[in-house]
């Protein structure tokens, strides 16, 4: 079941590539796992999945240059689109696929498992933690680097039959959350939404409504009705195979907090 597709990077290899995040299925209790590379916009059609939509696709894990694991190479050619799951009964079959992973771990746990050095350690990557005291910031996004800019001018390139994809832009803003996690000594995390749908969001929402409603939209979108009072809000978390101890936002769960009765 995909949970999370980041926006995408510009790669030498691939010309670009999405990280997709989600719960692996087929072994008794859920897992995480992590899809990548995948290429998404210039896939064919039957390759373009959504968040919470079933799929099923070969690949293998043990790679040599990540070792998270959690990562695992698909061949996206042999990937089948299964079944959406909507959010009917206030996300039931998303909840129960998902079953104790949510909250299962905590932000500083998750680093304390990816100790400074420890690079040649398989440790834990992925999560879905329960922020407490966030505080929702829109800053400017990151313009490409020159390296970044001379990969999409290559993947942009037409090919022989003069073929050629647009020129990936970047997101020109970024959303930020400041939060505590549940950890009982937790110090505080800053981390950047590397979900698709902020990078999108904002790239249309700034053609729209211009640069001041742009960042205002974004703000209604992802702290008003993301982090609404009335949601059970976590967070899905998610690091760099060079770094770490980078962890980021990818995606916000959100299904409406469920009353108890005893």
């Amino acid at each position: 079941m995909v949970t999370v597709k980041t926006y995408p990077n510009p790669s030498d290899s691939y010309g670009e590539t999405v990280c997709v995040a989600g719960v692996r299925l087929d072994r008794g209790r859920p897992e995480w796992i992590r899809l990548y590379p995948v290429k998404f916009r210039n896939a064919d059609f039957d390759s373009q999945f959504r968040k919470y939509e079933i799929i099923r696709v070969n690949g293998t894990y043990h790679q040599v240059k990540d070792n998270r694991p959690e990562s695992f190479r698909p061949r996206q050619d042999e990937l089948v689109r299964v079944e959406l799951l909507d959010t009917s009964r206030n996300w039931q079959r998303r909840r129960m696929n998902l079953g104790s992973l949510v909250g299962g771990t905590t932000m500083c746990e998750l680093l304390d498992r990816n100790p400074v050095g420890g690079m040649g350690i398989p440790s834990p990557s992925l999560g879905l933690i329960k922020p407490v005291d966030i505080e929702t910031a829109v800053v400017d996004g990151d313009s490409w680097t020159p390296a970044e800019q001379a990969k999409i001018d290559r993947a942009s390139a037409p090919d022989l039959f003069g073929s050629s994809l647009e020129p990936l832009q970047p997101a020109p803003f970024a959303v930020r959350y400041k939060y505590r996690c549940e950890s009982p000594k937790c110090p505080g995390h800053k981390q950047k939404v590397l979900d698709w749908e902020a990078g999108q969001s904002g790239r249309k929402w700034l053609r729209d409504y211009g640069d001041t409603g742009a960042r205002e939209a974004m703000l209604k979108k992802w702290r008003d009705e993301m982090l609404s009072a009335d949601n059970d809000v976590h967070f899905y978390v998610g690091n760099q195979n060079r770094r770490r101890r980078a962890f980021s936002v990818l995606g916000v769960w959100r299904p409406k907090i469920e009353n108890t009765l005893f």
